[in-house]
């Protein structure tokens, strides 16, 4: 059985632009927010029918900082969409959200109103490096936002780090794993810090160049991080997540599956049957075709059969479960290790990934080198 429908809500507004982010994020403007809630219901209308009848298994709040929104308008969305679609029994629900904008009673309310999974921004628990990031909390903001969740109810919470921060050594990135593990959560996601050319960090710093660490202290850092991680119970499961087993993100793991979600809010993407597309990430653009009865798309493709394949094998190749096979059969018509022999045996060869029970299984070293893995299929 795969994986259910799932449903994927973009809010983008925050407190500030970090220096650092390429989301598709912008400053909080309270009268653009209320403009875009009001869509957000008239669009919702629209889509629901392609649902086609399915609740959803998994809904996921990201941005920008959701969670910055009021209690109410949020719990509002989320009783707006299982009015319109219907969840699951047992529906993964996540929020993303700053430590620092968390209140005990918006925590107990978003609880109440059927959220049961906290995705926390912390970056980092050394306040130099957080003041490098943009970052308007402190490490103590953390903690309490943890203390607070845990007494609202919220018994899956995910924790983001990123190392390869400017000015971090080794030792800075693993006191920040060791503060991040002593406040047992039950997911956890560490990014190696990206450079876009379209940020001021982008414009600022080079890969490598210091105060950026070197590719072996970065080397150094993804490893000490794993082994650190696994010690305290969480297992890898993706690149770049980690999990207590059974914690694993539902809604993230459905769409490394090739599986089928909605969108909804400006620059959010979506899948059904084949068919991707993207929403205009400006809200203001995204507002005024929904108002005018149209659909707000940026972008649209249906993908062949062979596109489909291909994108199983780029997204499987990320995930310690790695490719199943049988898909790409009935997709490509063919066997699998026929179709795609030579770029097989490059990874065998490479010590990248080997085929067991009637799987593409990635090894340690070939999940490090995820996109180069994913090149040799191109």
């Amino acid at each position: 059985m795969g994986p259910g429908l799932g449903l994927y809500l973009h809010l983008p507004f925050c407190p500030a632009r970090c220096p650092y982010c390429d989301f598709n994020a912008k400053t909080y403007d309270h009268g653009e927010a209320r403009r875009l809630l009001a869509g957000l219901a008239v669009h919702l209308e629209r889509i629901a029918p392609r649902a086609q009848g399915r609740r959803l298994a998994t809904v996921y709040v990201g941005g920008g900082t959701p969670a910055m929104l009021p209690a109410a308008a949020l719990a509002g969305l989320l009783g707006q969409i299982e009015r319109r679609v219907g969840l699951e029994p047992g529906a993964e629900v996540s929020l993303e959200a700053n430590p620092g904008a968390l209140s005990t009673i918006k925590l107990a309310h978003l609880r109440q109103a059927g959220f049961n999974r906290l995705s926390l921004g912390a970056q980092s628990f050394s306040p130099e490096l957080l003041h490098t990031l943009g970052r308007r909390h402190s490490p103590y903001d953390t903690m309490r936002a943890v203390k607070t969740a845990r007494s609202a109810g919220f018994a899956n919470l995910n924790l983001d780090l990123i190392y390869g921060l400017p000015g971090q050594s080794l030792a800075m990135a693993t006191a920040d794993l060791m503060a991040a593990l002593e406040l047992e959560p039950e997911h956890l996601s560490l990014y190696e810090l990206t450079l876009s050319p379209d940020t001021p960090f982008g414009r600022r710093y080079r890969p490598g160049k210091h105060p950026l660490p070197s590719e072996d202290q970065l080397a150094d850092m993804e490893q000490a991080g794993r082994e650190l991680i696994q010690a305290a119970g969480l297992k890898r499961y993706e690149v770049s997540n980690y999990a207590r087993p059974g914690y694993e993100c539902r809604h993230n793991q459905a769409t490394w599956l090739g599986g089928e979600y909605l969108a909804l809010g400006p620059g959010a993407h979506g899948h059904l049957a084949g068919v991707r597309w993207a929403y205009l990430s400006d809200p203001t653009a995204y507002c005024q075709l929904v108002e005018a009865g149209g659909e707000p798309l940026a972008m649209r493709e249906e993908l062949s059969q062979e596109e489909r394949a291909l994108e199983l094998i780029l997204l499987g190749l990320r995930t310690v479960r790695g490719v199943e096979l049988a898909p790409l059969a009935v997709l490509r018509g063919a066997n699998p290790r026929r179709v795609y022999a030579g770029p097989l045996e490059e990874l065998r060869r490479r010590g990248w990934a080997r085929i067991s029970q009637g799987r593409l299984i990635p090894s340690e070293a070939g999940l490090a080198m995820a996109d180069a893995a994913a090149g040799l299929f191109a």
